[in-house]
């Protein structure tokens, strides 16, 4: 019995011995305190300010209410604070809900199927026949990537050399390599290397090393709009112009001014920030924007592309996903009641136009072409949708901040706000405005482009970069908004689009009449090839029509551009590349109808080898 109550008042005696320790009383309630203050000290910067607060407030409002002033019971105080939660709580639970349902399905998935969709190969032995097709067609492949092959190494033996020795030291050349279906790429950078190493451009060409010339409709990924010649201009002039004053940096000149004025008249703003490439001007353009509305949110919308930025990367691309952007669904009423609900939170929206032709997709590109699952081209009503987020942000103080990097210039002398008669409150430019040479640039009006705070001397947007004003730079720049302001260039923009219209008609009907499995579709100067037949080789069409002497990007047929430079020769030249380059590709067996469900197929490969490195994981072996 005296063990029995030794053994129930030994907690009570730790008490007392700290007590004593301490030289004072101590209960129960001062170690929750206690470690509740020392949770509070080891999740600072890890759990939202929020969360201290309410716990804070909610400590308050028990103090007050238990006291002997108010004098509620314990039950009655929870029942108050309870109450107050849930008036809190139901708002915030319905933003929280309607995001949820406007939310761009990957952006909600990705960070999960990253870390199991396996990358695997599919072997030689079964690299022909992958599509269920018989022996004979497989072998008709199996010999057309061999001569395709031999071919090339007599043809491009400069390139080659040349591509073999840049892949050992520059990381981006291996990545743009992979230009097939993942599963495909190690047996194709066996027999083909589709790298180019260009000498020179002559007109709509380009031409390697090997002396081979090219029709280019890579684009220069998006850069070139007037044509390569017209550059050239652009540099010999902005270089007599810049020489004098070499690489002196800090201080602006005339050229700057006059730059300003033009970039005015195109953006409708009065402000201008300079910058080194587009990326750059969308991080100075989202960063104006959250500290000059005090907010912190920023919505895009799904697949759309915003520079290699990882602050504006919600998907794939980006290991380190952001948690103060919002990736909703284009084109979708349930989009504007989030933001209409959340204009608290939103500091902007953020436009990228060239997602007219995507519309919630990723750009489109031969890497992801599976089967014929390719869905591009112009989406009707978008141009009405824009005008109805446009009024959205107006009427909720929100900043309607538009992406021109890649769509300014190219669809209108004054972009997509030209193209759509609308008015941005930032946009941002880059690619061809430099006139050849990198740049970025920011317009927008004074208050949302301010630096600094009027009212908090500390409070600092720093936002600058040693290059930007580069005198070299903005002298290319100079020669390209002039010749911009021309009314010949203008009227070059009507002429353009007539052509392609007619080209994208005859060359379909020509596909068509010819049973090729091919469509080509176009939004303004962007363009791309759809397939109409199921296939797993698709792909495969782009090293088709680099061997018809066609350049293209690393994207394969995915995303297509012209250039103000293109007659309606070089329209007729073309037709006929894509022709020869489907001739051969329907002589090779590529394009023969699957046998075998591909999609199914598919399952089937991505299943086993994700029970692969199940097992891989589980043994620690290499299985």
């Amino acid at each position: 019995q005296k063990r029995l109550q030794e053994v129930r008042v030994r907690p009570n005696s730790c008490l007392d011995m700290v007590s004593t320790y301490l030289g004072m009383e101590l209960d129960g309630s001062f170690y929750l305190k206690l470690t509740a203050f020392l949770l509070a000290l080891m999740t600072v910067g890890e759990i939202s300010q929020r969360c201290y607060w309410w716990a804070a407030s909610g400590w308050l409002l028990w103090s007050v209410l238990t006291s002997a002033r108010v004098g509620f019971s314990h039950d009655d105080s929870l029942a108050v604070i309870a109450a107050l939660v849930a008036l809190r709580a139901v708002p915030r639970l319905y933003k929280r809900a309607i995001t949820l349902l406007a939310t761009y399905p990957l952006a909600l998935t990705f960070k999960y199927v990253s870390k199991i969709l396996p990358k695997y190969t599919i072997s030689e032995d079964r690299f022909f026949d992958c599509d269920g097709c018989n022996a004979d067609v497989a072998e008709r492949r199996r010999a057309a990537l061999k001569e395709l092959s031999e071919r090339w190494k007599a043809k491009y033996p400069k390139c080659h050399e040349f591509s073999a020795e840049l892949k050992k030291m520059i990381s981006d050349l291996r990545f743009t390599s992979s230009r097939c279906f993942p599963a495909f790429n190690a047996v194709v950078q066996q027999h083909l290397d589709p790298s180019m190493a260009l000498d020179r451009t002559e007109g709509v060409d380009v031409v390697d090393l090997d002396g081979n010339s090219s029709m280019d409709i890579s684009g220069s990924y998006g850069v070139n709009v007037c044509g390569y010649e017209q550059y050239k201009e652009f540099i010999e002039e902005g270089w007599a112009s810049a020489k004098k004053q070499g690489l002196f940096l800090g201080s602006l000149d005339k050229t700057v001014l006059d730059n300003i004025a033009m970039l005015r008249e195109v953006s409708g703003h009065n402000e201008v920030s300079f910058h080194m490439s587009g990326t750059e001007a969308v991080m100075c353009a989202v960063r104006v924007a959250r500290f000059n509305t005090h907010k912190p949110l920023v919505v895009t919308f799904g697949g759309a592309y915003h520079g290699w930025w990882d602050g504006m990367q919600p998907v794939a691309g980006n290991e380190r996903l952001p948690d103060d952007v919002l990736c909703l669904k284009d084109m979708s009423s349930m989009s504007l009641q989030v933001i209409k609900a959340r204009q608290s939170e939103i500091a902007a929206v953020l436009i990228n136009p060239l997602q007219c032709f995507h519309l919630n997709q990723s750009p489109p590109s031969d890497p992801v072409l599976s089967t014929n699952n390719r869905k591009v081209g112009p989406t009707p009503g978008y141009k009405e949708w824009l005008h109805k987020l446009r009024r959205v942000c107006t009427d909720t103080g929100i900043v309607l901040l538009f992406d021109e990097v890649y769509t300014g210039f190219r669809l209108h002398p004054r972009g997509a706000q030209g193209a759509y008669d609308i008015s941005a409150d930032i946009v941002c430019y880059g690619k061809t405005l430099g006139g050849g040479l990198p740049i970025g640039v920011v317009c927008g009006p004074k208050h949302l482009m301010a630096r600094g705070d009027a009212t908090r001397a500390a409070r600092v947007n720093y936002v600058i970069g040693t290059f930007a004003g580069h005198p070299f730079v903005m002298a290319c720049m100079n020669a390209f908004l002039k010749w911009l302001r021309k009314p010949e260039t203008v009227k070059s923009y009507d002429t353009m689009h007539q052509n392609i219209d007619s080209f994208i008609e005859r060359a379909n009907a020509a596909f068509k009449e010819r049973g090729f499995p091919i469509k080509l579709t176009n939004w303004f100067s962007v363009w791309s090839i759809l397939y109409t037949n199921p296939g797993r080789y698709h792909w495969m069409f782009q090293y088709y029509c680099k061997d018809a002497g066609i350049n293209l990007s690393w994207v394969g047929t995915g995303r297509l551009l012209f250039s103000l430079e293109w007659t309606s020769k070089d329209y007729d030249r073309l037709l006929d590349c894509l022709l020869n380059a489907c001739e051969k590709m329907t002589k090779g067996g590529w394009w023969e109808v699957p046998r075998a469900n591909i999609k199914a197929k598919l399952l089937v490969e991505i299943g086993s080898a994700v029970a692969k490195n199940a097992l891989r994981v589980v043994t620690g072996g290499s299985a």
